[in-house]
């Protein structure tokens, strides 16, 4: 595959700031098992691509430490592979930066130093099972300058979180580029994915960084409207987005669903590849209960869980009762405690008759290592 690919670790850290005070965005659990930047690796690596950057400011221990050198998506090569970037640019080393495009301005020299004439570069709220060779395949016949990845059905999208969303004609070319607090029915909404020439897109960051432009989204993409083809890609991909933790919620819950799990998971030569666990399978007790749920290896389940998803060594007690629930890794249920729309990040523990609930659009969520 002649394209680069970079990730965006963090740029929507404030959306989800409850599960983000000790990780970056990209390193948030999913599924039982995956984290969010599982599907972007993997999407890549399917679709050919074998030079990633992952682009992080803060809190990206947990991130390192779970992609290492790539060796599960097999990138750890000796000519390609993948690269955490570092958090500081080079053209200032005083200042973090802030955004997309003060992210591409600060690793220039990355995209320079690989050869691939097309980059591909993205944020991480948007998870879906995407084929970017086939982006890149109508990049190429289209002639653009920019080609933008979107949908018009954006599964948990959070109405009251900006949404950029794009004006298309029916040649497919953006004419303009919006920004509403909620959804637009029919809509093409914005991934925060694109496709660009490489050469084009050094061009572009060194004028911007001598103009000293700060935002891709006004300063680059609505500017070059006028004169530029800047075309949409509209995947007909289930895309769950995560802007909020009820959406994280939901769209946890949403893979209860066999069909859409088996769109996300089972499409041909093009698996979802994590991080293997060496936990032992799954325990469950004489009186225990689950039903429609995901729960993974190493969680001993005595109580009753229904519709929820249980990441590793999760202990539910006798008498628990979990339902509609997310319970990250390493968490304990106490004895006839009760919870119901409740999120649990990693390692709380929860006492013995304890009542929580919630509501799919409130969830009750515990912050990590709580005990309540």
């Amino acid at each position: 595959m002649n394209m680069l690919g970079l990730i965006f670790a963090d740029e929507h850290d404030a959306d989800v700031s409850e599960l983000t005070t000790k990780r970056t965005f990209a390193a948030i659990p999913f599924g039982a098992r995956y984290r969010l930047i599982d599907f972007f690796i993997s999407n890549m690596t399917n679709s050919g691509i074998r030079n990633i950057g992952v682009v992080a400011t803060t809190k990206y221990e947990s991130l390192m430490g779970h992609v290492r050198y790539g060796g599960e998506w097999d990138l750890n090569r000796r000519k390609t592979g993948l690269t955490v970037l570092p958090p500081f640019s080079f053209f200032n080393g005083q200042v973090r930066y802030e955004n997309v495009l003060e992210a591409l301005q600060a690793n220039i020299s990355y995209i320079t130093d690989y050869k691939e004439p097309y980059v591909l570069f993205t944020c991480c709220n948007a998870i879906g099972n995407i084929d970017y060779a086939a982006m890149l395949e109508k990049h190429i016949e289209s002639g653009a300058r920019f080609t933008c990845l979107c949908t018009r059905n954006p599964l948990n999208k959070e109405p009251g979180v900006a949404t950029t969303e794009y004006k298309v004609d029916e040649d497919g070319r953006i004419t303009d580029i919006l920004i509403h607090d909620d959804v637009t029915e029919g809509a093409y909404v914005a991934t925060h994915t694109y496709i660009m020439g490489r050469d084009d897109l050094l061009e572009i960051l060194e004028e911007s960084i001598d103009l000293n432009k700060k935002s891709l989204r006004m300063d680059v993409l609505k500017p070059a409207l006028k004169d530029s083809k800047i075309m949409a890609y509209e995947t007909d991909e289930k895309l769950l987005f995560i802007d909020s933790v009820s959406s994280y919620l939901q769209s946890n819950l949403d893979l209860l669903d066999k069909d859409l799990r088996c769109e996300l998971f089972k499409k041909e030569l093009r698996p979802i590849i994590t991080r293997a666990g060496n936990s032992s399978p799954a325990f469950y007790g004489d009186c225990s209960n689950a039903t429609n749920s995901l729960i993974a290896a190493g969680s001993v389940i005595e109580g009753t869980v229904k519709n929820s998803v249980i990441f590793r060594n999760v202990h539910v007690k006798k008498g628990a009762v979990i339902e509609n629930c997310v319970i990250n890794q390493d968490c304990t249920i106490g004895e006839g405690a009760m919870l119901n729309y409740a999120v649990l990040d990693k390692g709380v523990h929860i006492n013995d008759k304890r009542l929580l609930s919630g509501y799919i659009t409130h969830p009750f969520f515990v912050k990590s290592k709580s005990v309540i």
